[in-house]
């Protein structure tokens, strides 16, 4: 495990994501809109400086009870994720340095390295957030998460700055003094890449959208914070 994720950091380090073809067919970066509400969102906040209150739903004993009921990829991936919330990963979270858009690269390659299987990745101008999306049929129907419906088929969320599979819990906060819940958080305008490079490219040649734009891309500084939080230095 220590191996493949030292090999994944280092490949980040090099800027060797391959590119790939956008989500969208014909190359179209239009946005697309996610049909059914979904809860969930608990971190002290994200780039956009939102507070957080409220209980979030389930713990992490819950999902590995749930894993070991369950033979589901889904299952198994939260109870992983579990071990990053356990450990206190949105302790490295930094506004416009280690972000949810670089931490979304993160897991983006972590879930596709251990688990062999290709995350989108999810950029919403309108919430000023990133987080990526699990297919369904990639990794099993469960009723324990939220389900998206995003243009060709189902879809989980898996909120990078916490990190976990997006529920629906009781969880409310404020970004810029405007109370959200959860649900109207997630049910939002996004755009959906294939790839970190694809989000990148897009904000390049889409400057016009203004305001809000990340950097997809782990530098040095960030895939250090993450060895030191894995204990590999």
């Amino acid at each position: 495990m220590k191996l493949l994720i030292l090999v994944l950091l280092i490949v980040f380090i090099s800027g060797c994501i391959e590119p790939g073809a956008d989500y969208q067919t014909g190359g179209n970066s239009t946005p697309l809109v996610s049909n059914k509400s979904s809860e969930a969102l608990s971190q002290a906040k994200n780039s956009s400086g939102f507070q957080v209150t409220g209980k979030t739903n389930g713990t992490s004993q819950d999902a590995r009870s749930e894993a070991n009921e369950s033979k589901m990829l889904i299952d198994s991936i939260a109870m992983n994720l579990s071990y990053f919330y356990e450990k206190k990963w949105n302790s490295l979270y930094q506004a416009d340095e280690l972000d949810c858009s670089r931490m979304s690269v993160y897991f983006w390659g972590y879930i596709r390295t251990n688990y062999h299987v290709a995350p989108k990745i999810v950029v919403s101008y309108q919430r000023e957030h990133a987080w990526l999306a699990l297919k369904v049929s990639d990794v099993g129907n469960s009723s324990n998460y939220m389900h998206w419906h995003i243009r060709d088929g189902d879809y989980y969320y898996l909120e990078a700055t916490i990190p976990k599979i997006v529920t629906e819990d009781n969880t409310k906060f404020n970004i810029n003094g405007q109370p959200f819940t959860s649900a109207e958080f997630y049910n939002a305008t996004v755009y959906i890449f294939d790839t970190p490079q694809d989000a990148n490219d897009f904000q390049a040649d889409n400057s016009w959208l203004g305001g809000w734009n990340q950097e997809f891309r782990l530098k040095k500084e960030d895939t250090d914070k993450i060895a030191n939080f894995m204990g590999f230095n």
